[in-house]
């Protein structure tokens, strides 16, 4: 029988009405209840099919987006910054100035007066070609089981950069990690992702790189400590190093769960790593994803 492909073309859909619904509102506000409509997923959901499959979260890509079509117009058209910056739905020059410097690394003026002109967030297309094949760092399919609650302590970080926080987190708690009593194993870490409602508009989310522990007693000083409920868990395998780690999500959300009978739930993702993590190219972690049978 051939295999049903309609849940990749509604992806493909609902993901393509999203963004073109973000470029036709630039300059105005817009909510995540107006984006889940466009897509008909849960907010939970469509953040995380949307960062894992374009790489950013919606905030940070309507953000760049903004700002690309402001770094257009610094180079072609004669509109003074103010102007530019109240098109686009800025409340101010200065507001505008810091948003842009933050993402060009140059003032608005600046970026004018080197004669400048590039993007740095493209308008994204997906194609069908996008959810098609697999590519490197991963296992083709998931193991699925069911995992009791565990407790960890670690170290949080929460904020919408993971990519220049994350490792420093885990630099500090590996320095740390003795401090914590009744550990479990210690060959044994987890990076917990998600234990809250994302923040939509900042992107922000927490992370935390912990291990399991029996006890959430004696806390050491700026650590903290979480319960992770019992779940049925989608297990994927990451081969190699950490840098390819992106396209094993993209699979994730990208391909499989697009086919599958199941969904992901939205919260208490996690990393395991063990004594197979080494950070080269034989490496091996495990992203453990809870999941839940689609309606």
């Amino acid at each position: 029988m051939p295999r049903d492909t309609s849940l990749k073309e509604d992806y493909i859909d609902s993901v393509n009405s999203v963004i073109d619904y973000i470029e036709e509102h630039l300059s105005s506000q817009i909510t995540l209840d107006d984006l889940c409509s466009e897509s008909f997923y849960s907010s939970v959901h469509l953040q995380r099919i949307f960062f894992h499959t374009v790489g950013e979260t919606i905030g940070q890509y309507r953000k760049g987006r903004r700002l690309s079509v402001a770094a257009d117009k610094l180079a072609t058209t004669s509109m003074t910054i103010l102007e530019i910056a109240l098109q686009l739905g800025y409340d101010s020059q200065e507001s505008f100035t810091r948003a842009f410097k933050s993402k060009y690394y140059v003032t608005p003026g600046k970026y004018r007066r080197l004669g400048l002109h590039f993007v740095v967030t493209q308008k994204k297309r997906l194609s069908k070609r996008d959810l098609m094949g697999t590519k490197g760092g991963m296992r083709m399919e998931p193991k699925i089981v069911h995992k009791p609650a565990f407790k960890v302590i670690g170290l949080k970080y929460y904020g919408n950069d993971p990519a220049n926080n994350c490792p420093k987190l885990w630099r500090d708690f590996m320095e740390r990690h003795t401090e914590i009593e009744n550990v479990i194993s210690v060959k044994e870490s987890y990076g917990l992702m998600c234990t809250g409602v994302e923040d939509f508009v900042d992107g922000k989310f927490d992370y935390i790189a912990s291990v399991a522990v029996s006890s959430l007693e004696n806390i050491p000083e700026g650590m903290v400590g979480a319960v992770i409920p019992e779940a049925t868990y989608a297990v994927f395998t990451h081969n190699g190093k950490l840098d390819s780690l992106q396209e094993t999500y993209e699979y994730i959300y990208g391909k499989w769960f697009q086919n599958s009978e199941y969904e992901p739930i939205g919260l208490n993702e996690f990393e395991f790593y063990d004594e197979r993590f080494t950070g080269e190219e034989d490496s091996e972690l495990y992203i453990y994803v809870p999941i839940k049978k689609k309606q």
